[in-house]
């Protein structure tokens, strides 16, 4: 409980009362950053301010390196610092001096945080032994120990009602840390376990709760601001919670101020060391705290502290526990970041009449175990030794040497016999092993090491003292709000007075229950009459064992999670194909291609004629391809019609011969109808797909009573699906024999051994081949023509001798031989044979000059009807032709060929296209019948390379120079972020961590950012219709959008591997990593200081890992569904994954959001093309209530080509159903 007020002293009520009836509510109020406490330089002395030099620097490179040549520290340690605990001060310093030298520590200075990137250097130990740099608190003495300096902090500080601090359930503490204030909150070393951050009290400082003592102190500094409060509200009622918390805020920092300097300072400096009284307000002195101080001299208090605390209970009595855990007192060792606890179960008040009785260590060089050996460290090595890490924080801080400090300081330099002679005269072996680990240099000592040797029974020596004192000072002089400053308007001359009264002993009276007669004068001092001696000097003995130092290795546990989560990554593409796999399996087994996908069709039987039965299907032409069709049975045959009319194929049953008929297994569960498979001999196979079973019924009974008058045998059987459609020889495959056939053909007609098929197989009869038919829709086919074309339906009638619905292959391969082998006569006589069509021997003038005119089609001639009648007419005149002869004869037919070499030259060979070799024929000349391929010039192989590399060069200069261009900035945009993650960013660390992993994964990175923008370009086809019309068309290949695409999506899917494949590495690194390291690496993360991210946090507990999966989930279906082989038979599923691009980009931007590693820039990257794509969607929309106007349009003889009559500008407009590749090609102008 806190001392009533009516106990308080009669002298201070009244001071109290005189203070607050003397302040004035519109003071400036002092920030709690430490700005513009010095107007000079507002800047001297904030918080994040750098330490000040004052003295020259002494790195390696005199820049930042440490010097490595200097003896080990922890050697150092073991030789001068070791020694036995329990050697009272001299002085009779109590404890409470030497914990409250770490409150005024923590006061002004805060810089042995971890900074970044991290320096880990290492400290050689002997065997059998288990740049500027930066203050993180105001070097001011302004409280920030209690009111922190950062506005935030305070507000969860503040109850904001009559200017008091907030308190917690307890009365008189302040809240447990529930908001979760980045309170030091390390592992305990003797648990060796993470802790919750909710058990720790909030104050201004950070590391408040580290011990027992320094706790109390804040807690009695915190119970006296609210003291001040409930005094100052008491007084003046109208004044607002602002002006009362910052009047009592005033005060304490005023009276904190007083206690340091005048009171604190001359304790631990000892006699002959006097602080000038204060001057004035010096706003030039540099107020900042300096290396030598923070890294050296302020560290002396380290040897005075005791390893274990005395706590002396409550009342009249000189009562001290004894039974504190079951040993005499506190150890410290043991009861590091456990304060609190300790604090809640023995009181302020017992910690604080133990400090003021037990007497400290003495003044040597001697630091007790628990600092030496067993001070707290991090996760991965628990106990650390302070005098070693004071060393080494000094050499990194760059300190000059002992001599160099002392004369910065105008000391005398000093030899090793000379740093202290007392004690080298008591323990000269010391100094002489000190001296040979320094090669007996003087001036190679450290100046800790030194400073601290020099300390004697009266304090520390002369360089520390000077050090120490001049650091205060110079605080004081350039402070605007220093207490005693009467320029400043805080406090009157009799204000001031009254401060210089209270002391630290008169704030622990009033914020305890500790009664006057149990607390000497002076705290800092034990002496004889002072009440409570301790019971005795306290050392190890007796004491708790020390928890030695433990081991952690962060990646424990986390091997198993990390390995399978590696194979489940490089599992998703593999999972995918086997999805499509089976997708397409499964379609071709249940029959239904993508085809059926895009196309409808009722299960309702046409309204049949009153002699046919017809019925809807889809016809089955190959794996990619189905289409609609109307099943008809006629008379001795069966019609292929489309939908709308037209017909497709008409299968004649012969007499006296079988119809194979095949249909699929009857199957209920199945949701589509069954497969039919018609084979007729001397055709390709029919297969349709019948909307039902009853269907099939119907369709065999029909079936049969078509072919009953026929004489026809039908053998129907039953196949599973997938059998019935390998075993169909469609169209397709139909074609591929044809091509093989007409090879060989050729090769017999024409004796070229080297124009077969290189695929026949040697097993293949090729006589067998010849004996088999073609149609006349083949033939066509075959020439690049049209079935109705003249000269298509003449050839035919005159080469098919046997029926007239089919040729045989002797029968062409007859015609064949005639035209290459046959005489001139007879040519003409095969030639008229083709006119004479009624075989009288006379042609019809009419018809034969059609006849001529459909040979324009084969002979590839591109003449207008007008030129075409006036050329036929001039050659018929001038053999003697005139146009009163309406009959031609053979002769006459002699006559006109006779004159072709005069009139117009040699005859145009007549092409015929046979599915890729191309026959010229000239009437008149023999040779040119000896070969239809066009003759090959031999050149050598380096000619011909080098030659077709140039010929490749020139057709595709465009897009090589296209691909240069892209290619060139994707190296650019890789190398620019590899460059600065290698070698621009060492302040995070991200280097000396992940290697050159970082590196390559921000390059890979940027890669896809750049590409999965450009990417967007290339599908934004209205746009690129607008721009190829633009002078831009005469530079880029705008043609080439998709295979420009793919080639984008190439480079993607690349760098998207490197930068997973990187990830990963990264990963294992990361999750390598203390909690000080992942705070250099992820400076935009906060983590809990309870908390120690595993792998698992990283892949599945952040947006980050979370995205990233997603994305290569999203990315391998995507990649692999635009394969060629699975977009061919699961078209649909093409188009359906496509659409995860719209994830894939949102994704993206939400992987990048959390800022990890770096600030997100895929939308750079994308607004523009974004911009692009959405005016492309818009323009794409706007023509679909556009109306196209086709002139024309005509199916040519290949059956996969539209030739269309349209308006130039809407050509590229113009989209046909994915049901076929489909080109649509622009005809040009020919003059002649």
């Amino acid at each position: 409980m806190i001392r009533p007020i009516g106990r308080w002293a009669t002298v201070l009520l009244i001071f109290y009362l005189n203070y607050a009836q003397g302040l004035s509510r519109t003071q400036e109020f002092q920030r709690y950053d430490g700005w513009y406490n010095n107007l000079a330089n507002p800047d001297w002395g904030t918080a994040g301010s750098r330490l000040h030099r004052d003295a020259p620097s002494n790195y390696k490179d005199g820049v930042y390196m440490m010097n490595n040549s200097l003896p080990s520290a922890r050697i150092i340690s073991d030789l001068v610092f070791k020694g036995p605990s329990g050697i009272p001060n001299k002085r009779n310093m109590t404890t409470m001096l030497a914990f409250f030298s770490q409150v005024v520590a923590y006061e002004i200075m805060a810089s042995t945080s971890v900074g970044c990137p991290l320096e880990i250097e290492k400290i050689p130990v002997p065997r059998c032994d288990p740049v500027f740099d930066i203050n993180e608190r105001t070097a001011w003495i302004d409280a920030s120990f209690i009111y922190s300096t950062q506005e935030p902090w305070v507000a969860t500080q503040r109850s904001f009602k009559n200017g008091r601090l907030l308190e917690g359930p307890m009365p008189g503490y302040p809240p447990f840390n529930n908001p979760h204030i980045p309170l030091n909150n390390p592992p305990p070393p003797q648990i060796h376990r993470l802790m919750s951050p909710d058990r720790l009290f909030i104050l201004g400082d950070s590391r408040v709760n580290e011990n027992p003592g320094l706790l109390s102190f804040g807690l009695i500094l915190y119970r006296w601001h609210n003291i001040q409060a409930d005094r100052i509200q008491a007084t003046h009622s109208d004044w607002t919670d602002e002006e009362v918390f910052q009047a009592a805020r005033r005060f304490l920092i005023a009276v904190l101020q007083k206690i340091i300097l005048y009171d604190f300072l001359p304790a631990l400096l000892g006699e002959g060391v006097t602080i000038p009284p204060y001057n004035k307000y010096m706003p030039h002195v540099p107020p900042g705290i300096s290396h030598s101080f923070s890294a050296a001299a302020f560290r002396f208090p380290h040897s005075i502290v005791p390893p274990a605390m005395l706590l002396r209970k409550r009342g009249h009595e000189c009562e001290f526990r004894n039974e504190v855990g079951g040993y005499p007192a506190l150890r410290l060792c043991q009861n590091w970041w456990n304060a609190q606890d300790i604090v809640r179960e023995y009181s302020v008040d017992e910690i604080i009449l133990g400090m003021a009785s037990q007497i400290a260590e003495a003044d040597d060089n001697v630091v007790v175990e628990d600092l030496r050996d067993y001070i707290f460290g991090p996760m991965h090595f628990t106990r650390l030794d302070v005098v070693s890490s004071s060393i080494m924080r000094g050499r990194d801080n760059g300190l000059p040497s002992y001599n160099t400090m002392r004369r910065t300081f105008g000391l005398k330099t000093r030899d090793w016999h000379e740093i202290n002679p007392q004690q080298y005269s008591n323990n000269s072996k010391m100094f002489d092993d000190l001296a040979s680990l320094y090669n007996r240099d003087i001036g190679s000592l450290d100046a800790y090491v030194g400073g601290m040797l020099e300390g004697s029974d009266n304090g520390p020596g002369e360089l520390f003292s000077a050090i120490i004192k001049d650091q205060f000072i110079r605080l004081r002089d350039s402070d605007r709000f220093w207490f005693e400053n009467p320029l400043n308007g805080l406090f009157t001359n009799e204000e001031i007075l009254q401060i210089h009264n209270v002391t630290l002993r008169d704030i622990i009276k009033d914020t305890t229950d500790i009664s006057e007669n149990m607390l000497q004068k002076d705290v800092f001092f034990w002496r004889n009459g002072d009440p409570c001696p301790q019971p005795f000097q306290v050392n190890n003995t007796g004491l708790e064992p020390c928890v030695p130092f433990m081991r952690f290795d962060h990646f424990t546990g986390n091997e198993v999670t990390y390995i399978f989560t590696l194979i489940g990554l490089a599992c998703i593409p593999l999972v995918c194909i086997g999805i499509g796999y089976l997708l397409v399996q499964q379609r071709i087994k249940m029959g239904w291609e993508v085809s059926f996908d895009q196309l409808s069709a009722t299960a309702i039987d046409d309204e049949p004629k009153k002699d046919r039965y017809s019925v809807r299907a889809f016809e089955w032409l190959q794996e990619e391809l189905v289409r609609q069709v109307v099943i008809e049975f006629s008379k001795g045959c069966m019609v292929v019609r489309k939908p709308r009319g037209g017909k497709l194929r008409k299968i004649f049953f012969p007499k006296m011969n079988k119809v194979q008929i095949i249909h699929s297994e009857p199957n209920a569960s199945t949701m589509h109808g069954p497969y039919v498979l018609i084979r007729v001999p001397k055709t390709h196979d029919c297969v349709v797909r019948l909307p039902s079973d009853k269907h099939l019924a119907d369709f065999l009974a029909n079936l049969e009573k078509t072919v009953k008058s026929l004489e026809v045998e039908v053998e129907i059987s039953t196949e599973r699906n997938d059998q019935l459609l390998a075993r169909a020889e469609t169209k397709q495959r139909r074609q591929d024999r044809l091509d093989h056939f007409f090879r060989e053909a050729y090769a017999r007609a024409f004796n070229h051994p080297e124009l077969k098929d290189v695929s026949q197989s040697e097993e293949e009869d090729p006589d067998e081949v010849l004996k088999e038919t073609i149609t006349r829709h083949e033939l066509a086919q075959a020439m690049g023509m049209r079935e109705d074309d003249l000269f298509v339906q003449r050839m035919f009638a005159v080469t098919a001798h046997q029926n007239s619905d089919c040729l045989s292959f002797a029968e062409f391969l007859e015609v064949l031989k005639k035209f290459s082998n046959g005489t001139i006569k007879e040519k003409c006589e095969l030639l008229f044979s083709m006119c004479d069509v009624n075989g009288d021997g006379e042609v019809n003038r009419t018809e034969f000059i059609d006849f001529l005119k459909s040979l324009k089609s084969a002979a590839g001639v591109k003449l207008s009807e007008i030129s075409q009648t006036d050329v036929i007419e001039s050659v018929l005149y001038r053999s003697g032709i005139t146009r009163d002869n309406e009959w031609i004869t053979k002769a006459d037919f002699e006559s006109i060929l006779s004159q072709t070499e005069t009139q117009i030259g040699r005859v145009p060979p007549v092409g015929l296209d046979f599915r890729g070799a191309r026959m010229k024929v000239n009437l008149q000349e023999t040779a040119s019948l000896s070969s239809f391929a066009v003759p090959i010039e031999h050149h050598s192989l380096t000619r011909t390379f080098f030659g077709s590399i140039a010929a490749f060069m020139e057709t595709y200069r465009q897009h090589i120079a296209i691909m240069f261009i892209y290619i060139c900035v994707n190296i650019i945009v890789f190398t620019e972020r590899f460059w600065h993650f290698r070698y621009e960013v060492e302040h995070r660390d991200l280097r000396r961590v992940m290697g050159a992993g970082i590196a390559i994964t921000r390059g890979a990175a940027a890669g896809i950012s750049f590409n999965m923008a450009l990417i967007l370009l290339t599908v934004c086809r209205n746009v690129i219709t607008v721009v190829r019309d633009t002078p831009l068309g005469e530079f880029i290949p705008f043609d080439s959008a998709i295979s420009f695409h793919k080639i984008v999506a190439y480079f993607a899917l690349f760098w998207s591997i490197v930068h997973t494949v990187g990830h990963c590495v990264n990963f294992y690194h990361v999750a390598t990593q203390s909690q000080e390291g992942l705070q250099c690496l992820f400076q935009e993360a906060v983590f809990g200081s309870n908390f120690l991210p595993s792998i698992s946090y990283w892949f599945y507990g952040t947006i980050t890992g979370l995205t990233g999966i997603a994305l290569i989930i999203v990315i391998s279906i995507i990649y692999v569904f635009a394969i060629p082989s699975f977009m061919k038979r699961a078209y649909h599923a093409f188009r359906l994954t496509h659409l995860l691009n719209i994830a894939f980009y949102a994704l993206t931007l939400l992987h990048g959001l959390p800022k990890l590693l770096d600030s997100p820039k895929f939308w750079y990257y994308i607004i523009g093309p974004v911009c692009v794509f959405v005016i492309d969607r818009v323009m794409g929309m706007r023509q679909e209530y556009k109306q196209l106007q086709v002139l024309n349009a005509s199916l040519l003889p290949s059956g996969k080509e539209i030739f269309e009559k349209i308006p130039f500008q809407e050509i590229f407009r113009h989209h046909l159903p994915p049901i076929q590749a489909t080109r649509i090609v622009y005809i040009p102008i020919w003059t002649g």
